[in-house]
């Protein structure tokens, strides 16, 4: 895993606090919305906010997966329709100048 140093400004450009050096006396500042992850003396443990947003994203993923699911019945009944008009076309293919077609006619 990749460890990060803290931001800093040097000559005037945000950077990484280079390695070996160190800041006296500054301030933290919290993340506002926080992965849920902190460090446990020098292991990685999580505070159960991870949890929380793993089961809500678990959640939007099985209503995605709902979704998806019923486009693709939707898809199937087209895809049939479609087909089975195809088949009525290639077995009756005596459509002509003034047949009527539903409400519309062939016109030429």
């Amino acid at each position: 895993m990749t460890t990060r140093r803290p931001l800093v400004i040097v000559s005037g450009a945000f950077s990484e606090l280079p390695q070996g050096d160190s800041v006296i006396g500054a301030s933290v500042t919290l993340a506002a919305a926080p992965s849920g992850l902190i460090f446990v003396g020098t292991d990685l443990g999580i505070d159960g906010s991870a949890i929380a947003s793993g089961n809500a994203a678990q959640s939007s993923a099985n209503t995605a997966l709902s979704s998806g699911n019923a486009a693709q019945v939707t898809a199937n009944t087209a895809l049939a329709s479609g087909n089975a008009a195809l088949e009525y076309l290639a077995n009756n293919p005596g459509i002509t100048e003034g047949d009527v077609i539903g409400l519309i006619f062939a016109l030429s």
